[in-house]
């Protein structure tokens, strides 16, 4: 008989948190940040040791991570941090322009309706503070909490979930190809907050599409620079 697994889960957790969840954002976050580059080893002894928990919450978390596109299970070598590949980034902006142009619609018509929309005005203040700071990853870290606010402004518990896996390959992109000029990316973010908070409907969702439209003209170079380097074209 094998010895026994270690049931040392003393990761702190949040109310309602399992471990499993708490492991996958944990992992998940460092992908995203690129603290775990692509190609890294994902073992689950090194996870459990590194968090104090047992390998089991760290066995729950790896499917999740495989299914949202984080990791990959390759033959030989177990998890490892998937790459983020140009089909993927096509993927990401068709998926954005339906669900954040949704997003900012539904956001939109609750404010018109009387909803209180402090909270995207706190998000982009603190976009424009985490600006100023000129840190890369700041900025990549409130411009991820501007479009959360803009979807829990939305109350859509269906529209909630969807975005969670999409949200975090956003994070993931923000942080790979952040080359895009803070400024103009916080003007956009300021009038497309405008046209929410005064219950624009239209303005709304039209700036949301010409938002991602534009990171989408941005970001999708940079990656096929990068196939055709990896081709050797």
């Amino acid at each position: 008989m094998g010895t026994p697994e270690a049931t040392n889960d003393l990761a702190p957790t949040s109310q309602g948190q399992t471990l499993g969840e708490y492991v996958y954002e944990w992992v998940r976050d460092r992908i995203i940040d690129g603290t775990l580059p692509t190609g890294t080893r994902i073992r689950e002894r090194d996870v459990a040791e590194e968090i104090q928990v047992s390998r089991v919450p760290v066995r729950e978390a790896l499917p999740r991570l495989e299914a949202e596109g984080f990791i990959r299970t390759l033959p030989r070598r177990g998890a490892v941090v998937a790459p983020m590949e140009l089909c993927d980034v096509i993927e990401v902006f068709d998926v954005r322009a339906a669900l954040e142009v949704l997003a900012a619609r539904l956001a939109a018509e609750r404010c018109a309706a009387g909803a209180d929309g402090s909270m995207l005005s706190d998000a982009l203040a603190a976009a424009e503070a985490a600006i100023a700071t000129g840190n890369g990853q700041a900025i990549a870290r409130a411009t991820s909490d501007f479009h959360g606010a803009v979807v829990q402004l939305a109350n859509s518990s269906l529209l909630t979930d969807l975005m969670v896996p999409v949200q975090g390959r956003v994070n993931r992109l923000f942080n790979i190809a952040n080359d895009r000029d803070a400024i103009d990316l916080h003007r956009e973010h300021y009038d497309l907050c405008d046209a929410v908070l005064r219950g624009q409907v239209q303005r709304a969702s039209a700036l949301a599409l010409a938002h991602v439209e534009h990171s989408r003209a941005d970001t999708v170079p940079i990656f096929e620079r990068a196939a055709r380097a990896v081709s050797g074209e």
